[in-house]
């Protein structure tokens, strides 16, 4: 699923795109219009089964069709939509590709028509470049992919899918040395300097190491190659308009709650202050898949991932840290998930869970010590903005903070390296604050006021049909959950 906007910025959704798969492995494009957007959006979800009624079907010669069918369903204000039971949905393929080769890209009829899917190895991620036009700030990432016989092809990532890979590639790839077999599906083909190249688009996802033959052959095919993904950091020339990460767009926490939410997002910003509670109302960590990273549901039997379709998933834990950060000017919440937060406390949610308490609202001494730290945060608008009309924001990245005079240095470098010391704390051992209130842990400064530094962080993603598209976040957290860049199409 995929909303298509009818603005140049992105600002309203005018129509909502799905990618269909029957029990035959055969795709099809459908559309919902905006005036039936609202009766639908909520009802379905990625990766379950419906039965549809009372719809349209046209021929229509779609300039970025995800598959290809000449043929396209179309919603009515009649159409009838019943979610199959469990049973019913067995033999339906979960996944659905349209691979092209690396050196079939560059076919005249195939450029500009259609949207592709392809398979390589990941080998290098580039670092997020931000640039000005005429029509406003742009995002962009490059990753490049190898196939079986050496060939690369470069991907650039628009928006939210920059800033987003990077943590879930991290989240991902944590603790396994294994190469990074990845799909990305739906992409756009271009020429760029005379090179082929595809870029993401509305209908954009990606899929790493995935149990499907597909990706289980290619990693077969893999043996005795090199496993390492080389991940650039930025340096200020990797092109024009590129600037510090660390500096950039800078604002005082007043000026990030006078933002408009609209004009800035997909926007980085940084903000120097200080971690002054953990909200821990919903918990700090949550369960999931470990396959997608999706939270998973609740059952009579156990859990189960509704995202994977599988009733007997293996449960990892993940963080979700609701932190409240400090300047002089105010404070405001941030999210901290997955690999962010996991590269600053320097520990995995699942080792803080097994040597601590499972219990999700009790703060284990690791992350009380992150009270009181001073951190630059590179934040942007979260998608919840948009579903609670309250303005909140994400953490992308997190630096370690310049010294102060009468502040102790934290240590150079562009992010953070070292883990925050787990006994530098004072007052309660527990996670109750001074007023009482047991949601929020606040614990004082140490003398000196000292400021660790923090890091940076991580994710999760033939022949032809094989069957699915979606790159989703948890469905029992937030929707930005353990990836940190959320944003499920």
């Amino acid at each position: 699923m995929w909303k298509i906007s009818g603005t140049s910025k992105g600002r309203a959704f005018t129509a909502m795109e799905l990618l269909l798969v029957d029990e035959e492995g055969v795709g099809i494009t459908a559309s919902i219009g905006q005036k039936d957007l609202t009766k639908f959006v909520d009802f379905l979800v990625e990766g379950r089964c419906y039965m549809i009624k009372k719809f349209q079907v046209s021929r229509q010669a779609r300039k970025l069709n995800a598959v290809p069918n000449s043929q396209t369903i179309f919603f009515t204000s009649w159409t009838v939509v019943e979610e199959l039971p469990t049973e019913f949905s067995a033999n339906v393929p979960l996944y659905m590709f349209n691979f092209v080769d690396f050196e079939d890209l560059d076919r005249k009829d195939r450029k500009g028509h259609g949207l592709v899917d392809v398979i390589g190895q990941l080998t290098v991620i580039h670092p997020v470049v931000q640039t000005s036009g005429l029509n406003g700030p742009s995002i962009r990432r490059s990753v490049e992919l190898r196939d079986l016989s050496d060939r690369l092809l470069p991907i650039t990532l628009w928006g939210e899918h920059a800033t987003s890979f990077e943590d879930e590639f991290l989240i991902e790839t944590i603790s396994k040395d294994e190469p990074v077999v990845i799909i990305f599906a739906g992409m756009q083909v271009k020429t760029y300097l005379g090179s082929i190249t595809c870029g993401s688009g509305s209908a954009t996802k990606w899929y790493m190491n995935i149990d499907i033959p597909e990706v289980n052959a290619f990693r077969a095919s893999l043996q005795g190659r090199s496993s390492e993904v080389l991940l650039l950091p930025g340096d200020g020339d990797a092109a024009a308009g590129a600037t510090d990460e660390a500096t950039s767009n800078r604002k005082t926490v007043s000026d990030l709650l006078s933002l408009d939410p609209h004009d800035n997002n997909g926007v980085r910003f940084t903000c120097d202050a200080k971690i002054k509670e953990i909200d821990v109302s919903n918990g700090w960590w949550y369960k999931g898949c470990s396959k997608c990273k999706r939270g998973v549901k609740a059952t009579l039997e156990g859990f189960e991932c509704t995202n994977c379709d599988d009733m007997k998933p293996m449960i990892v834990p993940s963080y979700k840290l609701n932190v409240v950060i400090e300047d002089i000017t105010g404070r405001t919440k941030i999210f901290l998930f997955g690999g962010v937060a996991e590269q600053v406390v320097r520990r995995t949610a699942a080792e803080l869970v097994e040597e601590s308490s499972s219990n999700q609202i009790l703060l284990p001494a690791s992350l009380r010590s992150l009270v009181g730290r001073r951190y630059v945060f590179q934040v942007g608008i979260s998608e919840q903005t948009f579903r609670t009309g309250q303005l909140c924001f994400q953490a992308r990245k997190v630096f370690a903070a310049p010294a102060v005079a009468g502040e102790r240095s934290s240590g150079a470098g562009s992010s953070v390296q070292d883990p925050p010391g787990g006994s530098s704390t004072t007052g309660n051992s527990g996670n109750q604050t001074g007023d009482g209130d047991s949601r929020l842990t606040n614990v004082p400064l140490d003398p000196e006021g000292a400021s660790t530094p923090p890091p940076e962080h991580h994710t999760s993603t033939a022949s032809k049909p094989s069957s699915a598209k979606g790159k989703e976040v948890p469905s029992g957290a937030p929707e930005e959950s353990g990836y940190v860049a959320l944003s499920s199409m």
